[in-house]
């Protein structure tokens, strides 16, 4: 591993910092000079820490991207019907956007570059985030018609390029009313999904 030891908490800071950083200055002003300054430590610190800027800036992804999976996972748990899941999903993507997470995030896939460590961190979060939406989508199509019908892995990572489309037309022109009529839309879908009555399994013998 090419990640040093030193205090967590300085690694820590260093880490928040350069999200931050990516915030304020995106992907092509995220230096270690930025970062320090954002953080208020000497850039030193950063390769104290992490063998260079890439190395960083890998790890800061793991670690945001991480922590909204495991958030999305609990607060999803437990529910199996689809208005609830996009009530509760818009609530998320508010936290997501008010955190700084999304803009950090699209900063790093426009700045990521085939064959990099950050292009394959990249892909390795987006196959956790697919593998959540499968979870869900399992639960929620259990028993349903249509559950019979789709490949439920195909639809979620659907799903999850669909949310990456979206936050990249929307982190461009920053129209924020478009995921605002998304979820509107998406809350009226689920209220019908919601309507379509689950198939009760045959016992097993019975004709």
């Amino acid at each position: 591993m090419s990640e040093r030891r030193g205090p967590r908490g300085t690694r820590d800071r260093v880490l928040e910092a350069a999200l931050a950083c990516l915030v304020r200055h995106g992907y092509g002003g995220t230096t270690a000079r930025a970062i320090a300054h954002v953080g208020g430590f000497a850039p030193g610190v950063i390769y104290y820490h992490f063998a260079d800027l890439d190395d960083l800036l890998v790890a800061a992804l793991e670690r945001t991207s991480g922590a909204r999976v495991d958030r999305y996972r609990a607060e999803l748990a437990g529910l199996d019907r689809a208005v609830p899941v996009v009530a509760r999903l818009r609530e998320l993507y508010d936290e997501d956007s008010e955190t700084g997470h999304i803009a950090a995030v699209q900063e790093l896939y426009a700045g990521a570059r085939p064959g990099t460590r950050l292009a394959a961190q990249l892909a390795l979060e987006t196959r956790k985030w697919e593998d959540l939406a499968e979870e869900r989508l399992a639960v929620l199509l259990r028993g349903k018609p249509l559950g019979s019908v789709v490949r439920v892995r195909v639809l979620a990572g659907a799903a999850v390029a669909f949310y990456l489309g979206m936050e990249t037309l929307t982190h461009l022109d920053g129209d924020r009313s478009r995921p605002e009529t998304l979820f509107a839309q998406g809350a009226r879908l689920a209220a019908i999904f919601d309507r379509v009555p689950r198939m009760r399994r045959r016992a097993r013998g019975v004709r």
